[in-house]
């Protein structure tokens, strides 16, 4: 049972109990209990033992009822902070209205901290086949006096990192670079997802704005998909949301570039000596990170997931795996002379697609 007396309690509930059903008088019960006389007269009239409550039975406040109904409404409704609602008040109601006063009210009411904003639950991506892309275009800092940027690709289903750094961001430049890595994937590829930058569309292009969802077909990046049968799909305007999964690797990629020990150039904003410097840096973070085991990929690596497509990269590769193995291991239970051969053959079926990433 759980007691929860007064601070400044003088007795407990046990004592109170006696004080009630005893028939001693009440100097005799405070000698006796070591309390005033007083305490055992009340306790002596009252048909329980619990503590009342210790909060005035009328709170002295400056607020009439009116006042009071407009001063949580501004708060409720207009969602005021509290020194604009003042203000609200003493233009309108009284001047003589204290500003601990009507906190106290809000907070009586429990108003008094500003409500939460309602988070908007994070999508998920659509489950999509093997040769979906993210690409996108990350700049860097200048160095030397030169400009660069980091084309990224990532392949939505195994999470697969290629970068290439280009000299500048001309819609050719980057459709020349979209080649090669299609040339170097050796993979099919059905769709590619951008942003609406002019090195991807020219959706937003010409003198006049012309309200349509893709572009007009004549830009290279466009034509380099048409020839290769890929879907160019673009994301909605300001909803950088929309091609999340290569906008976070962007991140990771530039606090690993800002995580850097400076070299002491610049005033010590420097973190690298030459463009070579910096390219070598990150493509040694992008291959680090293809070889680095992810959760959303059941702890599987990125490059592992690439190399093993057929039976490691889909739910159905997975379960004709677990059919091969139950295929061995059901019929070997009737003869234990071939458990070593059996041991064999599924070493032989869950080890032969897995390949050492190097």
């Amino acid at each position: 049972m759980l007691i929860k007396l007064h601070s400044n309690a003088a007795t407990t509930p046990r004592q109170r109990a006696y004080i009630q059903s005893s028939t001693k008088s009440a100097a005799e019960l405070a000698r006796e209990l070591g309390v005033n006389e007083t305490t055992v007269r009340r306790w002596k009239t009252r048909p329980d033992t619990a503590d009342r409550a210790s909060t005035p039975h009328r709170i002295a406040t400056s607020f009439s009822t009116e006042e009071e109904v407009i001063a949580l409404d501004l708060r409720r409704s207009l969602g005021l902070s509290l020194d604009d609602a003042l203000e609200v008040l003493h233009r309108c109601l009284r001047p003589d209205l204290s500003r601990a006063a009507l906190h106290r009210l809000w907070r009586r009411h429990g108003i008094a901290a500003r409500p939460k904003p309602e988070q908007i639950p994070h999508g998920s991506f659509a489950p999509e086949p093997f040769g979906y892309l993210h690409a996108d275009l990350k700049h860097l800092t200048r160095l030397e006096g030169c400009p660069a940027y980091v084309f990224v690709v990532i392949e939505r289903a195994t999470r697969f990192v290629h970068v290439e750094i280009l000299p500048d961001r001309r819609a050719d430049t980057v459709a020349q670079a979209f080649h090669r890595f299609l040339d170097s994937f050796g993979h099919p590829v059905h769709t590619v997802l951008t942003d609406n930058g002019a090195e991807f569309t020219d959706r937003f292009g010409g003198a006049f704005y012309v309200q349509r969802d893709t572009g007009t077909g004549r830009h290279p990046f466009d034509q380099l998909c048409r020839r290769h049968a890929i879907r160019h799909k673009l994301t909605k305007p300001y909803h950088p949301q929309t091609n999340g999964r290569v906008e976070r690797f962007n991140r990771r990629l530039g606090e690993a570039l800002a995580a850097k020990i400076p070299n002491g150039k610049n005033a010590g904003r420097n973190r690298f000596a030459s463009h070579s410097e910096r390219n070598s840096f990150i493509s040694t973070f992008v291959q680090d990170y293809n070889r680095t085991r992810l959760r959303c990929l059941d702890y599987k690596a990125p490059a592992e997931r690439l190399a093993n497509l057929t039976t490691h990269n889909t739910k159905a590769g997975a379960r004709v795996v677990q059919a091969a193995i139950f295929s061995i291991l059901i019929p070997a239970a009737a003869s234990s002379k071939r458990f070593s051969s059996v041991l064999r053959r599924v070493a032989a079926v869950t080890l032969s697609p897995i390949r050492s990433v190097r």
